[in-house]
């Protein structure tokens, strides 16, 4: 990411910490500072073969700073309510949505070789605010690098031979604007206490949210 950011280490650094990822009341997971790439926030993308309608989302590229805790605890919370022997002997093999950005970073600029991203796709178009809650109706302010602060919910799937975890895009803050990237019942409420310039975990069926998602997962 560094090679295609104008933002320092320290800024990144500060907002990632006065902003961590937080679990709502509403049970969704606000993100900490993300880059958005190939964003589809306002119409949909186009269609991947067989579907025959492209989705609305955002792929949410999180700083390696980040600490995903909290998003591994909503994983594993969603998944052992659905599928109590997962991470057991005989239990399935779930697929995790956190994706290394090394998988990207040949193809496409803004992923590095360390840190993890995640699709999140949206079954309608997806509510964007500014940084004082009001919404943005532009297409051209949510572009792909732009920095963004997000509310995802946790859902699983259970599609054939693929079962996982997954999150759906709820919203989208934009905080900031960055270099440009190649390739492609909500409330504004939620955004509420936003920093920029102690996370909160989910009570888990496991001791640690880490190993839950080891187990989990894989």
């Amino acid at each position: 990411m560094d090679e295609v950011t104008n933002m320092t280490p320290e800024w990144v650094q500060n907002a990632v910490r006065k902003n961590p990822c937080v679990k709502l009341d509403s049970g969704n997971v606000r993100t900490c500072p993300v880059r958005l790439s190939f964003p589809n926030v306002f119409t949909r993308g186009k269609a991947i073969p067989p579907a025959i309608e492209g989705k609305f989302g955002a792929n949410l590229i999180f700083p390696v700073q980040a600490d995903l805790t909290v998003l591994k605890a909503a994983m594993a919370e969603v998944v052992s309510a659905k599928w109590p022997d997962a991470g057991k002997k005989g239990g399935p093999k779930l697929r995790s949505p956190l994706k290394a950005q090394s998988e990207m970073a040949d193809r496409w600029s803004g992923y590095g070789e360390e840190g993890f991203f995640l699709s999140c796709n949206s079954n309608s178009a997806i509510p964007v605010y500014d940084t004082r809650q009001q919404p943005i109706t532009d297409p051209d302010r949510v572009y792909p690098g732009v920095w963004a602060i997000c509310t995802i919910a946790p859902k699983t799937y259970d599609v054939g031979v693929n079962k996982g975890a997954t999150f759906y895009l709820q919203m989208v803050m934009v905080i900031a604007d960055d270099m440009r990237l190649g390739g492609g019942a909500a409330s504004p409420s939620d955004f509420a206490g936003i920093d920029i310039d102690a996370s909160v975990s989910g009570e888990s069926v496991f001791d640690n949210e880490e190993d839950a998602a080891a187990k989990l997962f894989g």
